[in-house]
């Protein structure tokens, strides 16, 4: 934590960008909230200005919308927590909530929710909010929507390729391999997959190992078991993508901004991510050009190892003075008109159960395999990498130890061990620092 802070005092100055919190009491009207988006956008931005306008006009509570770009969102939302300036509701990711809630920089939501937990649906309370309350003891965040990953195919390529893919059938991930293979054809620059070599590089290869490992990552005991000789091989078969010469050569420094621009540009035949990619595709590619495949099934067990999360989620700061009016704002965002509208601008999938049979995401929708997946049995959601802070190591290490291997700096043995054993040492740490806590164990929806 420590090292952290030092990293970014230097960017203290960005505090007086902010404005100042308004009133004393959040629970009268007339009250005014800072409201910070860590990924703006231009939709989002209009979005969000029109959706405080009416929260004022029902409530009286007006809301200053506040941004800062992702690239920068970790760091500055560090300085602010650190001096106690976090706005009254920011948006927040999952992978932030072990330092920041170590830092006792949020503030515990499980009062506010309350009795109204039945109004959500089940992938957040048995899923987001189960794990929150495992890791942290406590519920910190209400998702904005949920993402349940796929695989976004060229369907027209496909189809060139000989290749019959059926999302209600589904497919390995050997098979998924072979379709990367069969749709590159670099003298077309057509390339099989857009893999993602940058930051966040790590996040979805390392379900995959899991998928050897029945969704775990650690023994009981906090030993790591994504690093034996298994998982060594398969982190291999994962590189080999790149290696092999399937993704562009460039594609060692793409992040999630070069993963859905080349494949929508159509450079690259599959894309693994999130639904969020779902309305790029939508505006880019006309409907024959494409499709969305469930994520493989493992070829050990036959089960779908998938993430299940929201991309980002509505917290409360610990230091607001206006908590129960920054509890109605979350409220108003995630109800179910304003959430559905908002998830239809950003690709996910709603947070309540009253949003009503949408055909946007009903069989013939185009978010169709998504929401398969969050009804298939054979479908579970493995661990994530830990209850600790781990910031400092996705923002750096973990991709960097993935780019040495596949510039021939150092072996795969090396790199995946150098990630787990860093991994395996913040978990043991963690256990003996806390008694009585546990390791996460996977979790389903039936």
């Amino acid at each position: 934590m420590k090292k952290v802070l030092t990293t970014v005092l230097c960017i203290l100055v960005i505090g007086s960008v902010f404005a100042a919190g308004g009133k004393d009491s959040g629970s009268n009207g007339g009250a005014q909230l800072r409201f910070l988006d860590v990924n703006p956008s231009p939709a989002r931005q209009e979005y969000y200005t029109n959706a405080f306008a009416q929260f004022k006009n029902e409530t009286g509570i007006s809301v200053v919308y506040e941004s800062v770009p992702w690239d920068d969102a970790a760091n500055k939302l560090t300085v602010l927590g650190a001096s106690k300036d976090l706005p009254d509701v920011l948006t927040t990711w999952a992978g932030w909530l072990g330092q920041f809630t170590e830092a006792g920089w949020l503030e515990p939501l499980a009062p506010y929710i309350g009795n109204t937990s039945g109004e959500y649906a089940d992938t957040v309370t048995k899923l987001v909010w189960k794990a929150e309350k495992e890791l942290y003891r406590n519920i910190y965040t209400v998702p904005d929507g949920m993402m349940v990953k796929g695989v976004f195919v060229r369907k027209d390529w496909a189809k060139d390729a000989g290749l019959n893919l059926d999302p209600k059938k589904g497919w390995t991930y050997n098979e998924f391999f072979e379709t990367v293979k069969k749709l590159t054809n670099p003298a077309k620059k057509q390339y099989g997959t857009s893999y993602r070599g940058a930051r966040g590089a790590f996040d979805p290869l390392f379900v995959y190992l899991e998928s050897f490992t029945g969704g775990r990552a650690y023994a009981d005991n906090g030993e790591a078991l994504f690093d034996s000789p298994e998982c060594i091989e398969a982190y291999k078969k994962w590189c080999s993508s790149y290696l092999n010469g399937y993704a562009p050569k460039d594609a060692i420094n793409w992040g999630f901004v070069e993963m859905v621009d080349n494949f929508c540009g159509g450079l690259t035949g599959t894309l693994i991510n999130d639904s969020e990619v779902t309305p790029s595709c939508i505006a880019s590619l006309k409907p024959e050009q494409w499709m969305v495949m469930p994520m493989p099934k493992s070829d050990k067990d036959g089960k779908i190892y998938n993430t299940v999360n929201s991309p980002y989620a509505y917290s409360i700061a610990a230091n607001s003075k206006q908590k129960e009016a920054s509890w109605k704002l979350i409220q108003f965002l995630t109800r179910p008109d304003n959430n559905i509208n908002y998830c239809k601008l950003t690709g996910l999938i709603p947070i309540k159960k009253a949003v009503g049979n949408d055909p946007h995401y009903g069989p013939n929708g185009p978010y169709a395999a998504f929401v398969q997946q969050l009804n298939d049995k054979d479908m579970v959601v493995p661990c994530a990498f830990g209850p600790f802070s781990l910031t400092d190591m996705h923002q750096g290490p973990m991709h960097e130890e993935i780019q040495k291997y596949l510039l021939g700096k150092q072996s795969a043995e090396t790199s995946l061990k150098n990630v787990s054993n860093e991994l395996e040492a913040r978990m043991k740490k963690y256990l003996a620092e806390n008694p009585g806590s546990k390791v996460e164990l996977p979790k389903g929806l039936n």
